[in-house]
């Protein structure tokens, strides 16, 4: 059966019990016990709030970095950061030797006690944030049109030409930059770390 015979199912079942409130009072009871509320969506967790206070401004900070395409170096005992191009980084090898001569600037990551190499997002992790905030736009029809476009040929291209011509605008932005900081949390950081 897929969801939506089961889900037919089910309000058939609760039509037939209605005018019961013996019955309603028993599946409610059974629901609450049995059937955890779901949340929403991961708004209700604040990802920040697991970590330790030193690295909540760091870890927005590395967001906005991988954002642009940067490889971020994080030390986690100084709390020092090094991003560099990820095209760049490629060219230079992991220490970026030639980086002062070629480039004008020097890589210090390599003499670091500690090094958390933090990647961008993939393609996939980048599309899958953008199917998300489909799915939670409350305007159908914009929503369907940011379906349309990630379906359709450039879906990365049409889908910021649309949010970026829309009222919601906005909400497409900070929606982007709390995913992009739950990732980092969840993948890079433990929040048993001091």
């Amino acid at each position: 059966m897929n969801e939506r015979q089961l889900l037919d199912n089910i309000l058939s079942r609760l039509s037939d019990i209605k005018d019961d409130k013996e019955k309603l009072e028993k599946l409610y009871n059974f629901t609450e016990t049995e059937i955890p509320p779901s949340k929403e969506d991961d708004d209700e967790v604040d990802y920040k709030e697991q970590l330790p206070v030193k690295y909540r401004d760091v870890v927005r900070q590395i967001a906005d970095n991988l954002n642009a395409g940067f490889i971020c170096f994080f030390n986690p005992d100084t709390l020092e950061l090094e991003n560099t191009p990820k095209d760049l980084l490629g060219e230079l090898g992991e220490d970026g030797e030639d980086c002062e001569a070629n480039f004008g600037f020097k890589l210090t990551h390599n003499k670091w006690k500690s090094c958390l190499k933090i990647e961008p997002l993939s393609s996939r992790e980048s599309f899958t944030i953008m199917e998300d905030f489909t799915n939670k736009l409350k305007n159908k029809k914009e929503a369907r049109k940011l379906a349309i476009a990630l379906e359709g040929r450039k879906p990365f291209a049409n889908f910021n030409h649309i949010v970026n011509n829309s009222d919601y605008r906005k909400n497409w932005l900070d929606f982007r930059q709390k995913e992009l900081e739950k990732y980092v949390i969840q993948n890079y950081f433990s929040p048993k770390q001091a």
